[in-house]
Formats: C-alpha cells, sequence, structure tokens
C-alpha cells in the first residue's frame, strides 16, 4: 500500500506517461477534509489499511494504491447553519482532486455530520457519477451513541466501521446492487452497529466487482492515443466506451423521481398547466399549430429545459483544457439524468393535460374557445384534445425548468449526482 499523508503534502501530479498503468492497478484517493482530533486520524490510517487488505484478499490479481492527503481548509464553505456539511461541496472538490490525479475513485473523510435529503442521518453520500464518496466519523464514534470507549476501543471502532463504509462504497461505484443480508458488506445499515456485522461479500458479487475493477484499471482513453484526437471526437470516443456506466449512473439517480424530489419545478409546471387550460386563447393557438410545429416545440423544450438547467446548476465539470475519461463520464451523466427526469416530467404534465382535457373540457366549450380554429363540434378531431395537451405540457415544462433554477444548488446536485446515502 502506498500512502502519502505527510500533513498539508500533497502527492505529485504526474502525467501518464510518467505513471504505472499496470490493468491490475486500482488507485483509491482518500482526502481528509477538515481537522481531525487523535482518535480519529488514527482510525483513518487504520481504516485505509483495514480495507486495502480486505480488497487484497477478495480480489487477488488486483493492486490497491491508496493516497491520502490533507486538506484542512474544504470544510470552510460547506458548513450550514447548524454545523453539518453539505455532501455536493465535498463531492464537487472530490471530484477536481481525481481528475487531477487520475484516480480511480476519491474518498473524502470528515469528522462532522454530512447533511442527509434522504435520511434522517446520513453515514456516507456516494456517487456513482463522480467515482467519489464523502463520509463521515461523526456518528459511527461510539461517544456519539453514549457508548463508554477509551481511546483504542475507540479508534478500533470508528476504524473498522470507516473501512466498512470504504468497502461498501466501492462495491456500490463498481455498480453493485444493495444486499438484504446484514453480513453482507453491500448491506444498507440502518445504525452505525449494523456496521460491526457487515464482513464478507457472495460469490456473484466479488464476480461482477472483479470484472468491473477489471475495465476500471484499464488503460484511459486520455493515456493512449486518444490524447491525440482533436475534443469533440475525444468526448464522442469516452461517452461510446463508458456507455454502460453513463446508463447505470443514470439509472442509478432515478432521475422519473424529479417531480417528487423538486418542489419549485413541479409546483411553477402544473401551475401553467392550469393556467394554460383555463385559457380560451391557450386553446385558440394550441389548435391552431401544426403536427410539424408541435414536435418541434416538444423537442426545442426538452433540449433546451436540459441544458439550461444543467448550466444554470453549474452541474458539467469545467478542468479547463484537460480531457479526462472521467470528467466526460461526469458530464455525460449529467446531462443524462437532467434529461430522463426532464422526459419524466413532461410525461406527467402530458398525461394530467390528457385527463383534464378528457373529463373537464366537453366539445362545445373547445369549439367557442377555438373559435378560430374550430368553429363548431362537428369540426373537432380526436387529435385536438392530445394537441392542447402537448402545448400545455412543453410550455409548462419551460416555465418549471425556470422554477427548478431557483432550487438550492447544493439540494440540486445531491439529487443530481448522490445515488445512495447510507
Amino acid at each position: 500500500m502506498n500512502v502519502a499523508s505527510p500533513v498539508n503534502e500533497e502527492t505529485p501530479d504526474l502525467e501518464p506517461t510518467q505513471r504505472e498503468t499496470p490493468h491490475s492497478l486500482i488507485e483509491i484517493g482518500v482526502i481528509v477534509a477538515g481537522p481531525l482530533d487523535m482518535v480519529d486520524a488514527l482510525a483513518v490510517r487504520m481504516a485505509v489499511e483495514q480495507t486495502d487488505q480486505r480488497l487484497t484478499e477478495l480480489f487477488d490479481g488486483f493492486r490497491f494504491h491508496f493516497f491520502e492527503i490533507k486538506r484542512p481548509e474544504m470544510t470552510g464553505t460547506s458548513t450550514t447553519g447548524n454545523g453539518r456539511i453539505e455532501p455536493s461541496v465535498l463531492l464537487q472538490q472530490a471530484v477536481e482532486e481525481r481528475d487531477s490525479r487520475h484516480w480511480d475513485f476519491a474518498f473524502v473523510l470528515t469528522a462532522s455530520e454530512l447533511v442527509g435529503n434522504y435520511s434522517p442521518f446520513c453515514f456516507a453520500a456516494i456517487s456513482r457519477p463522480l467515482d467519489a464518496a464523502v463520509l463521515s466519523m461523526s456518528l459511527i464514534d461510539p461517544l456519539a451513541l453514549g457508548v463508554e470507549a477509551n481511546r483504542n476501543e475507540r479508534v478500533q471502532r470508528i476504524a473498522r466501521r470507516l473501512s466498512r463504509l470504504m468497502l461498501h462504497s466501492i462495491g456500490h461505484l463498481c455498480g453493485l446492487s444493495k444486499s438484504d443480508h446484514p453480513n453482507d458488506l453491500l448491506y444498507h445499515p440502518h445504525n452505525a452497529q449494523a456496521l460491526d456485522l457487515m464482513a464478507g461479500m457472495d460469490a456473484d458479487s466479488i464476480d461482477r466487482q472483479r470484472r468491473a475493477l477489471s475495465e476500471i484499471a484499464d488503460q484511459r482513453l486520455e493515456e493512449g492515443a486518444g490524447r491525440l484526437l482533436v475534443k469533440p471526437i475525444f468526448t464522442i470516443q469516452a461517452a461510446w466506451i463508458n456507455r454502460t456506466e453513463i446508463f447505470q449512473a443514470i439509472w442509478a439517480a432515478r432521475p422519473w423521481e424529479f417531480p417528487k424530489r423538486l418542489s419549485r419545478l413541479t409546483i411553477a409546471a402544473f401551475s401553467t398547466l392550469a393556467i394554460l387550460f383555463m385559457t380560451a386563447e391557450a386553446w385558440d393557438l394550441a389548435l391552431a399549430q401544426s403536427v410539424a410545429r408541435l414536435g418541434a416545440l416538444f423537442i426545442m423544450t426538452m433540449l433546451a429545459t436540459t441544458f439550461y438547467v444543467v448550466l444554470r446548476q453549474q452541474l458539467l465539470v469545467r478542468r479547463g483544457t484537460r480531457r479526462t475519461e472521467q470528467s466526460v463520464v461526469t458530464s455525460a451523466s449529467a446531462l443524462g439524468i437532467v434529461f430522463v427526469g426532464m422526459a419524466t416530467t413532461w410525461t406527467a404534465l402530458f398525461s394530467v393535460g390528457i385527463l383534464l382535457a378528457y373529463f373537464l373540457f366537453p366539445g362545445p366549450l373547445i369549439a367557442g374557445w377555438a373559435s378560430s380554429t374550430t368553429p363548431n363540434v362537428s369540426e373537432l378531431v380526436w387529435t385536438d384534445r392530445p394537441q392542447m395537451a402537448i402545448f400545455a405540457a412543453s410550455l409548462g415544462l419551460l416555465i418549471g425548468a425556470l422554477g427548478a433554477s431557483f432550487e438550492s444548488q447544493h439540494y440540486f446536485r445531491h439529487i443530481i449526482f448522490v445515488d445512495e446515502e447510507i
């Protein structure tokens, strides 16, 4: 195990040609964010050693190099009013370190408590799109649970639990699903004591993680002939090579839950839908559109809302002129997650619009409101109501995107990138 961890000293940023790149090498960065007391510092060192040892036991033939660096300033801008840490801020900084040092995974360790959006407490926030995780030692300390323990016992328990969190995180980042068995490393623990029981993995999980690690350890595009490609070609090729990983990251983020998670987007979009359906001029305008125009409106709406939200919430990775496969995967995953989320919201708007049109708006009323295009009821056709639903859903989504832009950036980035909270 290679651990470079003198205080305030960093591992050198090596060029790809200077680095060791055997297919069996996995490099993991461990970033210590903020100050640690003596107990936590000793526990971190012990946890890294235990994690390295366990990974070597489970995956013989692979070598795991851990690089530990200190970042005492990292928690300064990410603390909320109650002293908790926003995981999204630390994840963004982890990505910058990951890309600059060409790590395969990046872990941020902090002694502060994390802000959880899916559960009342949070040991860890794991992000597959970012190949990173933020782990807190706050709630795994025996003293935090009211358990009396001397210094050595605290160090050992924190180290063991932190190691289990790291092993669980690596499994999740490799695409493994959760386990229902309390003794499995992929089990989703409901309290700190449950971490003590998580010890092993079944043969199928080990085999799948081994295959994932083999792909991760392969030479990256920027380390080979890809470094000679122009940026657009490099981006397309990197996205194609990692298409499975991008799809898995989008799936893990559950973007179909956008309407439930993003209240401002949902309220703005459905309010717009209701107003349009109650407006005679909106019916007249919608029924005057051709199929081609409605199709163009739908496509323009999907693209405009996706790129607006992504740029407004600063979801794309910016690393200057440096190109890496990981940054392409991260950016493509963010675009895909937002696009699917917007498509889900549009589908919900369209479905509600269809129901409203058929159950609340009789033919004579529609003919009276859309008199310039449909002078009488006999001229109504079966496509008129879906046409209005498409028109209203598209405009509703455009307004909803403005509402989404007012979501807290920390919260929005958490929704997009954090696919598991422990």
